[in-house]
């Protein structure tokens, strides 16, 4: 009996042991680094995104309508920008096409075709119009920051392991933008533009886990209106030679054209 319970427990050591050998060790922390450092990385990772394409889950959450599905998304930076959002059949449910001049709406439920100007009222059938048509395009790739020069505040907080610049213009604050000090990726985003709230916030997630430096997670969110837009891609490329077709939206036979305004 006793050999029996000194084998049982020689056997439970060993399990143990095993299983805390399997356990992986944590991060070492990372050494803070200044302000010029961060945005040095983060600026050559933008300078090496010219255009994408991509295939992923989108969702857009509203007081007035919620919507889901497959989408297809090309876009060459700084404003060019075609969207397909598919039912789970494979059907289009919209298709939004912009050069940053124009921009085209498809509704197949609807047979109709709205074109108009690029305003952000016209826009806004897929960006918000809180959000600029380059900045949803950089925010697509995680092309972060948004604000051009070095931050006017820099901390680094340690609790979570995150950097935090901020812009400001004439006092007034632009942009607060958190990276992550492991990797150095842009983790979270706020844009006042100079407002007392944030025009918009978002999270990104994921980075490297389908193309080196880019995220695989977005979370966009406004407040005025309020919208929420999260999208997940599923496949991801970078600087593909995209071809005119693959950045507009022809008008199908027999749908009806419909104009919009300024």
């Amino acid at each position: 009996m006793k050999r029996r319970t000194f084998l049982w427990l020689l056997l439970a050591a060993l399990l143990w042991a095993a299983g805390c050998r399997t356990l992986p060790p944590p991060p070492p922390p990372a050494a803070v680094i200044s302000s010029e450092e961060v945005l040095a990385r983060l600026q050559a990772r933008q300078e090496q995104v010219k255009s994408f394409q991509a295939k992923g889950r989108i969702t857009f959450l509203s007081p007035e309508q919620n919507y889901s599905g497959n989408a297809l998304l090309s876009g060459r930076l700084p404003d060019s920008l075609k969207v397909d959002v598919l039912d789970f059949l494979g059907r289009t449910i919209l298709s939004f096409a912009t050069d940053g001049a124009e921009v085209k709406v498809l509704s197949p439920s609807e047979n109709k075709l709205f074109q108009g100007p690029a305003t952000p009222g016209n826009l806004a059938a897929f960006i918000p119009p809180t959000v600029s048509l380059p900045q949803a395009l950089r925010l697509l790739v995680g092309a972060l920051p948004l604000s051009s020069g070095p931050p006017q505040n820099f901390d680094y907080e340690a609790a979570t392991g995150r950097y935090r610049l901020e812009w400001r213009q004439g006092g007034a604050l632009t942009e607060r933008l958190w990276v992550a000090a492991q990797g150095l990726y842009p983790v979270k985003e706020e844009w006042f533009g100079g407002a007392m709230e944030p025009r918009f916030t978002a999270e990104l997630a994921n980075f490297g886990a389908l193309a080196p430096d880019l995220p695989e997670k977005i979370t966009l969110k406004t407040s005025a209106p309020k919208k929420e837009m999260r999208l997940v891609y599923r496949e991801l490329k970078v600087n593909p030679p995209l071809t005119p077709a693959d950045l507009t939206l022809a008008s199908p036979a027999g749908v009806v054209q419909v104009p919009l305004g300024k």
